[in-house]
């Protein structure tokens, strides 16, 4: 398993993530885009949402910005 800064043995997103296969489908933008995603998940600063609360969450963040 890869260690990802600030991950716990027990995180089960990147758990699951280090258990993907590794394919190149990404380009260089898109990999440094989810690696700075899945580092701001590590760190504590990314808000996740469970699935079954997307609808409302989405409606939550275009309120806040006015939309």
């Amino acid at each position: 398993m890869i260690s990802r800064p600030g991950s716990s043995p027990s995180d089960p997103i990147l758990a699951a993530i280090d258990r993907a296969p590794r394919v190149e489908r990404l380009t260089p933008e898109q990999r440094a885009e989810l690696e700075q995603d899945l580092a701001d998940i590590a760190a504590g600063r990314a808000r996740l949402i469970a699935h079954e609360d997307l609808p409302r969450a989405l409606e939550e963040l275009a309120r806040e910005r006015g939309e």
